[in-house]
């Protein structure tokens, strides 16, 4: 049996170096020759606060600074527990790490020197009435190189991701109402490859020079931090994971820049709502076993018949989850339907009247007067105007049995009718 608390784990990333948890320590990468560095896009989570595994073998990571992190048992490369109790040194290797001889005392300071970006507040456990909805789409970072007649990219790593912010956006909610701030923003970033620069002039329609001037990514933050952030109004995601850890990597990368009170601003604890994981909790409230489902935006919201003309553009995926937001409303006030007890078409429908030409024995009298009330009782529901469900809770029938006496079975009448 896994142990409940550990301290240390080692995460599998593809097609990049792998993170290593320890508790009491900010969070790793692991280079090729297992030395350790600080992971810079864990800069604003703070320490590793604990490490824990539940009876369905997912690991738990907490963090000083933002949410826990939920791991699957497949993502896992190594997981352990200091039983003993031997110091940070001996422990990291036995296990085959160690940190990066030599390194200058001022890394990790300079590192610990950034307060964290836009720490959370408590969750949300339920739909904020004003709001404002925030969504990011992404391009890939990469490095120019060779001659002008040979131009060459490679896919580069910059605060040990592969890439940034590109389209940012945002709109305010009040009661499912419009309201401020509407912001949507481009960033022109030297590192994304021609192409999206060419989609962004798109669509925004502006000049170059103007495209370029405010693409800016210092300027699309302090109007970001002035519009979004100085409202301090709950901020919603679809899935806040990629979206607000970019969002803190960008603002540490510049916090220098910033103003200081902007920069009191991009410290303050702001309260995060993420729709997807309040699908979850919805779709797990009438389960025996609860479940992550990760459902996408607009593969849920087509179930809802909400088609979205420009998926994957930030500004239509915001409006999207505030319409998602009002379906959830909706679903979050109906109660749970229990599943009836699945029962034979043997049980409702006589053998008699299922085979007409049937030689078999008549049915006996109390048999055949049982039949009779129930039939008439079906038929008596049904004139008043219910449902087959609900005729079904009432008598215990299946709907296809329902369905077969009042379509093929004559009302029977009981001896106390007239005839």
């Amino acid at each position: 049996m896994m142990p409940t608390n550990l301290t240390l784990l080692e995460r599998k990333i593809s097609n990049n170096l792998n993170c290593l948890y320890f508790v009491d320590h900010p969070v790793y990468r692991i280079q090729k020759n297992h030395q350790l560095v600080l992971a810079p896009e864990y800069a604003s989570a703070g320490r590793v606060t604990a490490i824990n595994c539940d009876d369905q073998q997912r690991y738990h990571i907490d963090f000083e600074a933002t949410k826990e992190l939920v791991l699957t048992e497949k993502k896992v490369v190594k997981v352990t527990n200091n039983m003993l109790e031997q110091s940070t040194s001996q422990f990291l290797a036995t296990l085959g790490y160690q940190f990066v001889p030599n390194e200058p005392v001022g890394s990790a300071e300079a590192a610990a020197s950034i307060p964290p970006m836009l720490p959370a507040a408590s969750p949300l456990n339920a739909a904020p009435t004003s709001y404002i909805v925030i969504d990011c789409e992404f391009g890939t970072l990469f490095r120019k190189s060779g001659s002008s007649k040979a131009i060459s990219w490679r896919v580069q790593d910059t605060a040990g991701t592969h890439a940034s912010i590109f389209q940012l956006s945002a709109i305010g909610f009040s009661q499912h109402h419009q309201t401020v701030p509407f912001f949507n923003r481009y960033f022109d970033n030297p590192n994304f490859l021609p192409d999206k620069k060419l989609a962004g002039l798109a669509e925004t329609g502006l000049t170059m020079a103007a495209y370029e001037a405010q693409g800016a990514p210092l300027t699309v933050l302090k109007a970001f931090i002035q519009q979004v952030i100085q409202p301090q109004l709950p901020l919603v995601f679809w899935d806040q994971t990629q979206d607000i850890k970019h969002i803190r990597l960008l603002l540490s990368e510049y916090y220098a820049q910033l103003t200081t009170s902007e920069q009191e601003l991009v410290q303050q604890p702001v309260v995060i709502f993420d729709a997807q994981a309040y699908t979850n909790m919805l779709i797990n409230r009438g389960n025996h076993k609860s479940g992550n489902h990760d459902l996408p935006l607009n593969g849920l919201a087509a179930l809802f018949s909400i088609t979205n003309p420009h998926q994957h553009n930030a500004i239509w995926d915001v409006q999207t989850t505030e319409l998602m937001l009002v379906k959830l409303a909706e679903l979050s006030h109906q109660p749970v339907q229990i599943t009836a007890t699945p029962k034979p078409l043997s049980t409702i429908v006589p053998l008699q009247a299922s085979h007409p030409e049937s030689t078999t024995e008549p049915a006996s009298q109390d048999d055949t007067n049982e039949h009779r009330a129930s039939y008439a009782q079906v038929h008596q529901l049904r004139a008043r105007g219910k449902t087959y469900r609900e005729i079904a809770a009432v008598t215990g029938f299946s709907i296809s049995g329902i369905n077969y006496i009042l379509k093929k079975a004559r009302p029977i009448r009981t001896s106390s009718e007239s005839v």
